[in-house]
């Protein structure tokens, strides 16, 4: 059977009672190391297999171990694809398996500023920029959420962990360009970091300010609100600069 280990924000804290037993009771432990930097290090005595992306992306030898395979993903399982991939093809070969679901980012980083669920648009990444790869991709989305009334989620580039100074730099640049008035020095955005754990850090203001904000530890969400209900503008008062 195939376990797909949800580990939340801080594992091995974070899990479950069912999945740490699922887990003492699996003969191979897979760790997946390129969704977050927050990727499980350490279970007990327990040796671990640390998968890069092309381990998980070319998946067929999953299916021929024997015993309990626990996948483990920061997160929750399904807020990336490729493991839903991994899933589909299980299911149409029968391979027995179980799903564990934990803590997201996904509503979390915009629901734990006091945002609204029923207001949060499309995640975007933020890739980070080299050399003439500058897509303006990004900005796009934001800006579409922002239209919709809708608030965005940023994901920082995890490969290394992109630095706060880093990712506002590239979304002043990306302003530069486009030119749609959405990352002006004044618009006001919220930062995240360590959720759930005794390290959680969260800050609210505007950009030229949240740029020097030194507190929070990689990896990084940055929540980009849209038009705010009176509720949510008192909610984002308690974590202002």
């Amino acid at each position: 059977m195939i376990g797909f280990i949800s580990a939340g924000f801080n594992p091995p804290k974070s899990f479950t009672m069912e999945e740490i037993d699922f887990l003492e009771n699996s003969r191979l432990i897979i760790v997946d190391t390129y969704t977050s930097p927050n990727y499980l290090k350490i279970f007990g005595q327990r040796e671990l297999t640390f998968a890069s992306r092309k381990m998980l992306e070319d998946f067929e030898w999953l299916f021929k171990e024997e015993g309990n395979v626990s996948i483990v993903i920061p997160g929750d399982s399904f807020s990336a694809t490729t493991h839903f991939v991994i899933y589909q093809e299980a299911s149409r070969k029968g391979v027995p398996v179980r799903i564990f679901h934990n803590s997201s980012i996904f509503p979390t980083a915009a629901t734990r500023l006091g945002l609204h669920l029923y207001k949060i648009g499309a995640p975007v990444s933020l890739p980070r920029f080299e050399g003439n790869f500058r897509p303006l991709s990004p900005y796009e989305r934001i800006s579409e959420n922002y239209k919709r009334k809708l608030h965005t989620i940023l994901l920082l580039d995890t490969q290394p962990p992109m630095e706060l100074r880093e990712a506002i730099e590239e979304l002043q640049w990306l302003e530069s360009e486009v030119k749609g008035g959405v990352f002006e020095d004044s618009r006001e955005i919220g930062v995240v970091s360590s959720l759930g754990t005794e390290d959680e850090a969260i800050a609210y203001g505007r950009m030229r300010d949240i740029k020097e904000w030194r507190k929070g530890k990689v990896p990084l969400t940055i929540v980009i609100p849209a038009e705010l209900h009176f509720q949510e503008k008192e909610s984002l008062d308690l974590f202002r600069l």
